[in-house]
């Protein structure tokens, strides 16, 4: 694949960098400590270590798609392997987005939920282009 999907690629990574650092200012926007005082101190638990690795797999997807976009365009199985299982994580992101959410949330926040599901939208769309045409 060509220098421009590769610098597509790197963009992805910004983006899932992004989203990683966006993490940090989910829980006092959706009121997190609040919520989780609801649920039992396990629950509470399993929540924040989740929260903790989903966190780590998008910082490890960012730092993959800027530091090894060649091998994502198909240089190597293993980066088509990566492209198809990120292209399945952001497509059900995306799914997930607009389908499972709730409603009123969404409607509180419409820039962040359109602006969210653009980035995911364009994540999925490259992950998938990427895994279509790698060789």
């Amino acid at each position: 694949m060509n220098l421009n999907f590769q610098s597509a690629l790197q963009l992805a990574g910004v983006c899932q960098l992004a989203i990683a650092v966006a993490n940090f200012f989910l829980p006092a926007k959706l009121h997190y400590r609040e919520n989780l005082l609801k649920v039992s101190i396990i629950v509470r638990q399993i929540f924040i270590v989740h929260s903790i690795f989903i966190i780590l797999v998008l910082v490890g997807m960012g730092g993959i798609c800027l530091l090894f976009p060649q091998d994502l365009c198909g240089a190597s199985t293993l980066g088509k392997f990566l492209c198809g299982f990120m292209a399945l994580f952001w497509g059900l992101r995306v799914v997930l987005q607009f389908g499972y959410y709730d409603a009123t949330i969404k409607k509180e926040n419409p820039f962040g939920t359109a602006l969210f599901g653009a980035v995911f939208l364009y994540l999925a769309v490259i992950f998938t282009t990427a895994t279509l045409l790698a060789k």
